[in-house]
């Protein structure tokens, strides 16, 4: 150990370190002031110039260029004000009526750029005829032909069989004739369109008309034909589309699939932009073996408020002969101040809140939902609620209100998913004297971290009502059907950090009362208990670093090694619970921040017994100059002095003082290879009874490996009357495996999947498979996917999407649930938008 140092402090005990940090006062306050005298005289400001300070001469009227250091984008001009400049390797014709251009000749005004071998111009028509290799420049179009003939003033003109491109979008295309109506408004004849290199033209549109609006930024034809490998695929007979990424009303491209339980599937999305912070999106959908089911998602955002509602009804299914819905609604509202950035409350604002999703039956997620998060969804929520932040001397304090019922869906007639309690309602105040968030120093490389103690206080009123709907054996959570409680919890903490160690102890405490009222069937259920518990708290450790030379051949850098113990203490005295309900606690599992917390239960329905200390080590491989954290190994065990008696549905009868040990590693390698490793070992059963190991190696973007091993063991939960809970044998839980990866077969091609399988029920939860097929102007993704729902439904989807870029997608995009199933999963990269100054002319 000697040769660890206390990591950015001192090497000396702790009651030392005042004393230390006086000494050097001391000694360094002799050096100050001459320090700050030798100092050199701040720069002067750059924001505002002296008013004394002439950079350029005053030369009246003349115009002076400066030579800039960079290219910058100047104010627009009007047309009455630009002026018109020629170039050309010739020139003649008559005084103020006509001028020939000859040789690589151009005519530049305002940003347009006429282009010729040849260039006649009329002042008095206004007219300039291009003859040879003509081309005209505006903005983000260029049009190449033979010839042409434009006014110059009025920006109007025409060109024959000439090809033109959109730099905006890298579109471009061939028409039989352009007419040039106004400085933005470009029509075309027998027109073509498409965003592929004219090398690679695997797609293009064809128009009888085509109109480009660069004002309105859209497009206009008639008569469209899509051609795919010049197969024509689509025919619409009028249509405009948007020609930048700006929000407009219009049909988006549809969505189509084939779902094992509905058939095919198509939905057509159609937009309407309301306004800028407004819009709806219409979703009617067709399925053939259900039939056709109506949706629509409305959005708003404004300064006090902001949200979404979206609903969906299908009137009569085929499969079920009912009608089935679901509708979500979510909104946050300033009820007093305002909402900043992010929809983040501002200081001293009144808020509230409304969260309302519900759906008509047991397996509408799992019949209508389009990813596989909804298609598992078995509780949706109706919540309201309010939260106020109060001012002046006030400010520690936030009380807040809220309403919760619950609608618990059960799609697996095998397995009951028990309904928690509806919260009718819920009343909180808290107050914390630590509000002020944690700044930097001046310099911007520490923090400063705020000193003195924190304490915290908060009460807690919560009604919990259950409606048993005459299944009380099969959903009720405990015996009672009505509760009131109330929680009453304080803190107070002096926590004392610095670089090389920290140590924080912490005297807290909760008092839970209850009211409760038992099912009618239950009437000899005993009164709930409430209780009154003190917890203390110590928590500490230290932090050593040593550069690690050895490391240096391996990483190729330079590392430091760290080494971080840790020793938590914690003593809650034992008062017997059971007789106390549970309403909204669990047990809070085992890992590396549950063994340093002092209570094993998550909610405010239990309070673990504790007399106990937990050791801890912590070891890390760093950079040493960037700070990236390249390994790390923990090994920790909780000892305890008194065995912990209170249980969640009891009191233990047979304690066990010791706890399992807990040890978990990670490694990123410079390869782009990393390893996880978690394990829970018990020393009683002389067997690991958690455990998970994770790999990936993602040499490069595009290309990654994964796998992934977990196996629970699960100990066995004692029989408790009072919360509805049967005896339940210790057992193996979970032991799954799955497989993933991502990996190009070609420059144009890559495969995708994933393979998940339970090695408890020897059965295949999950396949995926997926193929991109990435061109130069379209992308074409598919994938194959089935998965468990429930144990008597298995749901298969095909997903399929070609994606034309810079114009249309149609399909239904499969990246949502490529990236669910596949680790590091990147889709196509999309082409970098174009440089304003691209092809600048």
């Amino acid at each position: 150990m000697s040769h660890y140092r206390r990591r950015a402090g001192l090497c000396a005990p702790l009651f030392l370190a005042v004393s230390l940090r006086v000494m050097m006062g001391m000694a360094l306050l002799q050096f100050a002031l001459p320090i700050h005298a030798q100092a050199p005289a701040p720069l002067p400001s750059v924001s505002t110039p002296s008013t004394n300070l002439v950079l350029l001469p005053d030369r009246g009227n003349v115009t002076i260029l400066k030579v800039d250091d960079q290219l910058r984008v100047g104010k627009p001009i009007t047309d009455d004000h630009a002026l018109t400049f020629t170039l050309s390797d010739s020139i003649d014709g008559v005084v103020e009526r006509d001028m020939h251009l000859k040789g690589r000749a151009q005519i530049r005004r305002n940003g347009a750029v006429l282009k010729a071998d040849e260039i006649t111009y009329n002042q008095d028509t206004d007219i300039a005829d291009l003859l040879g290799n003509a081309e005209m420049s505006k903005g983000n179009m260029t049009f190449k032909g033979p010839k042409g003939r434009f006014k110059v003033d009025a920006r109007e003109g025409a060109m024959e069989t000439l090809t033109y491109e959109m730099r905006d979008n890298r579109g471009n295309g061939k028409a039989k004739k352009l007419t040039v109506e106004s400085a933005d408004v470009f029509v075309f004849d027998k027109a073509t369109y498409t965003t592929c290199t004219p090398e690679n033209m695997d797609w293009y549109f064809t128009a009888s008309t085509l109109e480009i609006d660069n004002e309105q930024k859209e497009m206009v034809g008639t008569h469209g034909v899509m051609r795919f490998f010049d197969v024509p695929i689509a025919y619409v007979p009028y249509f405009t589309a948007p020609t930048s990424g700006q929000r407009r009303t219009g049909i988006l491209a549809p969505v189509m699939g084939y779902n094992s339980n509905n058939g095919l599937d198509i939905t057509q999305p159609y937009y309407v932009n309301i306004a800028p912070n407004r819009d709806l999106l219409l979703l009617p959908r067709y399925m053939n073996q259900r039939g056709a089911l109506l949706g629509a998602q409305y959005r708003f955002l404004d300064t006090e408020y902001s949200g979404s509602a979206m609903g969906e009804y299908l009137p009569y299914d085929k499969k079920t002969g009912t009608n089935r819905w679901k509708y979500d609604w979510q909104q946050r509202q300033a009820l007093t101040g305002g909402i900043g950035p992010g929809g983040v409350p501002l200081p001293g604002s009144w808020t509230g809140y409304v969260n309302m999703a519900r759906v008509s039956d047991n397996l509408y997620p799992t019949d209508f939902s389009q990813s596989i998060a909804g298609a598992v969804t078995n509780q949706f929520r109706q919540e309201v609620g309010t939260s106020k932040a109060l001012e002046g001397s006030l400010s520690n304090w936030n009380v807040s209100a809220r309403a919760l019922t619950f609608q618990t869906l059960q799609p697996d007639p095998t397995t009951t998913v028990q309904a928690p309690y509806n919260i009718l309602p819920n009343v909180t105040a808290t107050y914390n004297n630590r509000i002020t968030p944690t700044v930097a120093d001046a310099s911007g490389k520490y923090l400063t971290l705020p000193s003195g103690p924190t304490t915290t206080f908060s009460t807690d009123f919560t009604r919990f009502a259950y409606n048993i709907q005459g299944n009380t054996a099969a959903t009720a959570p405990g015996v009672y059907s009505q509760a009131d409680r109330t929680v009453i919890k304080g803190a107070l903490a002096l926590p004392q950090v610095t670089p090389g160690y920290y140590i924080t102890p912490k005297v807290s405490f909760q008092s839970n009362t209850y009211n409760a009222t038992p099912f009618a069937n239950n009437t000899g259920a005993p009164p709930a208990q409430g209780f009154t518990i003190p917890t203390f708290t110590l928590d500490s450790g230290l932090s050593f670093e040593r550069e690690a030379a050895e490391l240096k051949g391996f990483f190729g850098r330079d590392m430091l090694l760290t080494m971080e113990p840790r020793v938590f203490y914690a003593y809650t005295p034992y008062q017997s619970q059971a007789n106390t309900p549970i309403f909204d606690t669990a047990e809070a599992g085992f890992g590396v921040s549950q063994i340093f917390a002092a209570n094993t239960f998550i909610g405010n329905d239990r309070i673990s017994d504790s007399n106990a200390a937990t050791l801890g080590l912590t070891s890390r491989m760093i950079e040493a100059n960037t700070g990236a954290e390249r390994a790390n190994v923990t090994i920790a065990q909780k000892q305890q002095f008194t065995g912990q008696k209170v249980g969640l549905n009891g009191t233990i009868t047979n304690p066990s003082v010791y706890s399992d040990t807990l040890g978990s590693g990670s490694i990123r390698l410079l390869g782009n290879f990393s390893a996880d490793v978690f394990g829970q070992y018990n020393s009683q059963l002389n067997r690991f009874v958690q455990t998970t190991v994770g790999g990936s190696w993602r040499p490069t973007p595009g290309r990654n490996l994964n796998f992934g091993y977990r196996n629970v063991w699960t100990p066995p939960v004692q029989a408790s009357i009072q919360n509805n809970q049967a005896y339940t044998p210790g057992s193996t839980t979970t032991d799954q495996y799955n497989i993933s990866g991502q990996w190009p077969l070609s420059r144009e091609v890559s495969v995708l999947g994933r393979w998940g399988y339970d090695a408890l029920t020897v059965k295949t939860l999950n396949t995926l498979v997926g193929l991109e097929w990435n061109r130069d102007c379209w992308t074409f993704r598919g994938a194959y996917s089935q998965m468990v729902n429930t144990s008597q439904i298995t749901t298969t989807q095909i997903l399929f999407q070609i994606e034309f870029r810079g114009f249309a997608s149609a399909g239904s995009n499969p990246v949502d649930i490529m990236r669910l199933n596949v680790p590091g999963y990147m889709p196509t990269s999309k082409p970098i938008p174009p440089s304003i100054y691209e092809n600048y002319q």
